[in-house]
């Protein structure tokens, strides 16, 4: 694997998925972050085995790969290279090269295959909706969810999508909260 794209770039993806990462996990693998190189895009990916995010950046591929890297040690060195252009590779003993005009780094990955795998999305049943607008609902419902661990039912918030109208809706057995807004959902 080897791709070239801007400090700005790659470190604006690991800002959105380092979140995921905690600092005390069962499963080591978990600590990394997955790289995957190919049509003209990285994809970076973390996950918890709860809940798991992926992003997109467009990148001059130079060869198809995928690596997964420890997600502090990748964002610290990312973080302290200077602005301009990085390439990244891969050798075949998952040692993973950082290279700018003036510096390079080496951290030892592991492959892709150790890495959990995030369920697939389809779009044919995919809505969009404004970030500020399901912001707002989720405030607006989230303070009446469960926190009591052992009413795990009523720890969420049911999302409900039909005839143009969305609903989020969070009790915790005593209060209910429920919004409803008409948008165009196409479904």
């Amino acid at each position: 694997m080897k791709f070239q794209t801007t400090k700005e770039t790659l470190f604006n993806g690991i800002q959105i998925v380092h979140n995921i990462v905690g600092s005390k996990v069962n499963l080591p693998i978990l600590s990394n972050m997955l790289l995957e190189a190919g049509n003209g895009k990285l994809k970076m990916v973390t996950t918890d085995l709860d809940v798991g995010i992926s992003c997109e950046y467009p990148v001059e591929i130079v060869e198809n790969g995928s690596i997964t890297v420890h997600t502090k040690r990748f964002s610290d060195i990312i973080h302290e290279l200077p602005d301009g252009n990085v390439t990244l590779s891969v050798k075949k003993n998952n040692m993973v090269t950082i290279q700018t005009e003036n510096c390079e780094f080496k951290i030892s990955g592991l492959p892709k295959d150790e890495f959990p795998k995030l369920p697939e999305f389809k779009d044919k049943e995919a809505i969009k909706i404004r970030q500020p607008l399901l912001k707002e609902m989720f405030i607006k419902t989230s303070f009446a969810a469960s926190k009591d661990e052992t009413r795990y039912v009523l720890n969420g918030i049911l999302f409900e999508v039909e005839n143009n109208k969305i609903s989020l809706i969070a009790t915790d057995g005593r209060r209910l909260a429920i919004i409803e807004k008409n948008i165009n959902t196409g479904i």
